[in-house]
């Protein structure tokens, strides 16, 4: 990464309140005297702060630098991780969030094993669990030691340590109401941050979007940093990244459906009063990240700009530097600097913290919850008291937070939303096709179940780490849509062959009563 020119007061300063603020929270909700307490603060969250919360853990480093990051690096192809990343809560909306909550336990692998009354189930409902919240966590680790990097000019393995063991501190010992108040004022600073870098260019510099786009497609020479020809026609069309049609329709699949199979945003719909409660969260999280990713590409293509014009607009020679090193991931930071100097440096990177920290919270929450609550509770020892699920919560939340820190290491090389697709590509494919099908198809069977969880878990750690080894044909940049269909098939046949085996012995004996709870009225 480029040296930082100056110690950025302004940002340590609002981060040190941030820490102050956190800390504080946590140990005013220091004490939880159940599990329910722990892991879905006591299911009392209001629909607001509720939407407010999942929205800072749905905006990760990933929504808050990586849109942004990726549609400077590849244009037109990067919006589709904006419009990916929104219309997934319109299929949350639809199809899960309300039965989801009328079931009424603490995780997803709990819905699996309750729905199928299958151990084997809920094992691989732990699996994919842990699967894609590492998956996720890596690009949020990723963040955070570019920010403070950015920020204290600390080296990024030192970056890593400080924030894993801050954000272990606080969630180990706040559980999920001090997160939760946590994330409703982190979701505020990323979001007054992002409104900004949009607001200064667009109103008080008259960049329009129209100005904008014309000049990048007139540009055909090349890039004032890197020196390489930039295509501005092709940069503003389909295919500048995402070269194939089979690519894009899998990318925008797993964004999509992806969302709808996030455990650490599912959890979330648990904290609500009832199923009425849960659909209006839904409603106020589309209004707000809907906002939030209106913006973000257009700051990403208004940087795009600034670059391509940096000898007329004055973009100094530092901040072009951090573009060309790492433009991927810091066209945020570098739109904070150049457009409100020190103070919406400070802002933006205040948010990007802020997004860091909110997210790995949340996945340390869940993960806490498969290994706590569905592995030692429900498959180990179902009769630990209260006290003591507490304390198992909290020494498995320490154990994930800080495995937060090789996973940092290994992704430092990466591109954020990249990396973060890939999570929203396995949680496609295992959560979102069982959910759906367990929650409206009621001659589903355990197998189904099983077979589905197991192709999308097994069939992305393939296509993903095995890409190389594929045919062409079945090499994507992102496998989620095309795994998610696979998943969706082996529940079906395999249901079917259950069927034909043990005609309805296969049906859990009480799908009747299930889907009464699920799709009827208020209790």
């Amino acid at each position: 990464m480029a040296t930082v020119y100056q110690l950025p007061i302004t940002a340590m300063i609002l981060i040190g309140a941030m820490l102050v603020f956190t800390v504080v929270t946590t140990w005013m909700f220091r004490v939880q005297k159940t599990a329910a307490d722990y892991y879905l603060a006591g299911r009392k969250v209001h629909s607001f702060i509720n939407a407010s919360a999942i929205s800072s853990d749905y905006l990760s480093a990933a929504s808050f630098l990586g849109v942004a990051g990726i549609a400077f690096l590849n244009g037109f192809d990067g919006i589709i991780y904006a419009f990916g990343f929104f219309v997934g809560y319109v299929a949350l909306l639809l199809f899960l969030a309300s039965p989801l909550r009328k079931f009424g336990k603490y995780t997803v692998p709990d819905f699996v094993s309750e729905r199928f009354h299958s151990k084997h189930a809920r094992i691989w409902g732990i699996v994919g669990v842990l699967f894609i919240s590492m998956f996720y966590m890596a690009p949020q680790m990723l963040g955070a030691g570019k920010v403070m990097g950015l920020l204290l000019g600390l080296n990024y393995r030192t970056a890593i340590v400080v924030i894993a063991l801050i954000i272990t501190l606080y969630v180990t010992v706040g559980g999920m109401k001090g997160t939760t108040i946590n994330q409703l004022v982190q979701f505020w600073i990323m979001f007054g941050s992002m409104f900004l870098l949009a607001f200064i260019p667009f109103m008080v510099k008259g960049f329009t979007y129209t100005e904008i786009t014309s000049f990048i497609q007139g540009f055909n020479d090349p890039d004032p940093v890197s020196g390489t020809m930039f295509n501005g026609s092709a940069y503003l069309e389909p295919g500048y990244w995402l070269t194939s049609l089979k690519d894009t329709l899998s990318l925008l699949l797993a964004l999509m459906f992806g969302t709808a199979g996030l455990p650490h945003i599912l959890v979330r719909f648990y904290t609500a009063p009832d199923g009425k409660a849960a659909r209006k969260t839904v409603v106020y999280v589309l209004l707000l990240i809907g906002c939030f990713y209106i913006l973000s590409p257009y700051v990403g293509h208004v940087i795009r700009y600034v670059l391509l014009r940096s000898n007329e607009l004055g973009l100094s020679a530092h901040l072009a530097a951090w573009l060309a090193d790492d433009g991927k991931n810091l066209a945020v930071p570098v739109a904070g600097s150049y457009f409100g100097g020190q103070i919406l440096l400070g802002l933006v990177v205040a948010g990007a913290f802020a997004a860091i920290l909110s997210t790995v919270a949340g996945l340390i929450i869940t993960c806490a919850g498969a290994i706590g609550h569905d592995l030692v509770v429900n498959l180990i020892n179902p009769n630990l008291p209260e006290r003591t699920r507490v304390r198992t919560a909290r020494i498995a939340a320490m154990g994930v937070g800080l495995l937060g820190i090789p996973l940092g290491f290994a992704a430092e090389k990466m591109q954020i939303a990249v990396l973060v697709g890939l999570a929203f590509a396995i949680a496609a494919s295992t959560f979102f096709p069982v959910l759906v099908m367990g929650i409206w198809w009621p001659n589903m069977t355990k197998n189904g179940a099983i077979a589905g969880l197991a192709t999308g878990i097994i069939g992305s750690f393939i296509m993903i780490l095995g890409k190389s080894m594929m045919p062409v044909m079945l090499q994507f940049k992102n496998p989620g849509g095309f795994v998610m269909l696979l998943s969706f098939a082996a529940i079906y046949a395999f249901s079917k062959l259950e069927y034909a085996r043990c005609g309805k012995t296969a049906i859990p004996h009480d799908v009747d009563e299930v889907m009464a709870v699920l799709h009827g009225p208020e209790h």
